[in-house]
């Protein structure tokens, strides 16, 4: 189901020292946003694109590690070492 296109005005106010607007009832829900939610924002022009982020996915220690040895990465990951010894 395709929605119709959405349009209403917004007026920009100051916030810090940057500018912000509201985001009208109908295009949080259309898009599915709230509180503290990310958005991409693209400006093109004189167009500004405000669309959802998609999630990043968050990687556990093992999936970062994975593939990671002491031939790739040198001594200083063998157990053994306390200190600065040279080998």
């Amino acid at each position: 189901m395709t929605l119709g296109t959405f349009r209403k005005t917004s007026n920009v106010a100051r916030w810090g020292n940057s500018l912000g607007f509201r985001i009208p009832k109908e295009g949080v829900k259309r898009l599915g946003l709230r509180e503290g939610a990310a958005v991409d924002v693209q400006v093109k022009g004189e167009t500004i694109t405000i669309s959802r982020a998609k999630r990043r996915r968050k990687w556990t220690e093992r999936e970062l590690l994975e593939g990671v040895t002491p031939d790739l990465c040198g001594p200083d990951l063998l157990p053994d070492r306390v200190g600065k010894e040279i080998l």
